[in-house]
C-alpha cells in the first residue's frame, strides 16, 4: 500500500513538473512606431522640468499580440499585458465570440482582431486598453501649445481648451492633487515634426 501511495505521488509531482515545463509566456510583439515626429500617441505627461523648459513625457503602445500566440494561449501560460506577468487560470469567448483570457488575480482580458491581424487586449471591468511604454522624453511644448480638456463624466459637457503654459501647469497641478493627473489611459499628445507638444487632449476615465 505504501509502495502505491509513494509511486501515486510521484506521479503526481511529476504531471505537475511537466505542466509547469510546458507553460508558455506571451508577450506583445515589439512596436511598429518607427518615428514620433507628428503623431498623436497616448502618453503620460509628467513634470515641467523648468530650467529645460520641457515636459517629462512617457509614450504608450498598445499591446499587439501575434493571432498564433493569441489561439495557443492556455491555462499555465504567463500573459505580459498592460506592463504586468498575469498568470492564465482559463481560456473562454466572451458573448461577442472574442477570446478571453480568466487570470488567476481576477482579470478577464479580451482579444480583438486589428486591421492587421494582430491582437490587441483590453480589460472588461474598465474597457480599459492595454499598453506598455516605449519611451519617456524631454519634449518642449510649441508655441501656442493647447490642452484640450474633455474629462467630463457628462457628454454633453463643453470641452475646455487652454492656451497659456502657465494655466496648462496649473490646472495639471491640481489633476495630480485630486486625481489621476494627465494619464496616459486618457491622454494624448500631438506632436509636430520637431517633436514639439502642439496639443495635450485629455478625455474621462474611470479612475478619475
Amino acid at each position: 500500500m505504501k509502495k502505491t501511495m509513494a509511486f501515486v505521488m510521484a506521479l503526481l509531482l511529476a504531471c505537475g513538473v511537466m505542466t509547469a515545463a510546458m507553460a508558455r509566456t506571451v508577450e506583445p510583439e515589439e512596436p511598429e512606431t518607427e518615428r514620433l515626429a507628428g503623431k498623436t500617441v497616448n502618453a503620460t505627461v509628467g513634470e515641467y522640468v523648468d530650467y529645460l523648459k520641457a515636459f517629462r513625457v512617457t509614450v504608450y503602445e498598445r499591446d499587439r499580440f501575434d493571432e498564433d500566440d493569441v489561439e495557443r494561449l492556455a491555462a499555465g501560460d504567463i500573459l505580459l499585458a498592460d506592463g504586468q506577468p498575469h498568470t492564465v487560470k482559463e481560456m473562454s469567448n466572451t458573448p461577442y465570440g472574442d477570446t478571453m483570457a480568466v487570470t488567476e488575480d481576477g482579470l478577464e482580458i479580451v482579444f480583438e482582431k486589428d486591421r492587421d491581424d494582430d491582437y490587441t487586449a483590453h480589460f472588461t471591468d474598465d474597457d480599459r486598453q492595454c499598453m506598455h511604454a516605449i519611451a519617456v522624453l524631454l519634449l518642449k511644448p510649441a508655441e501656442g501649445m493647447v490642452y484640450e480638456d474633455n474629462s467630463e463624466r457628462d457628454l454633453d459637457a463643453e470641452m475646455k481648451v487652454t492656451d497659456n503654459l502657465e494655466e496648462i501647469l496649473k490646472i495639471k497641478a491640481e489633476k495630480e492633487e485630486n486625481s489621476i493627473g494627465f494619464d496616459f489611459y486618457a491622454t494624448t499628445v500631438t506632436l509636430n515634426e520637431k517633436l514639439e507638444i502642439v496639443k495635450i487632449h485629455q478625455d474621462f476615465d474611470v479612475a478619475q
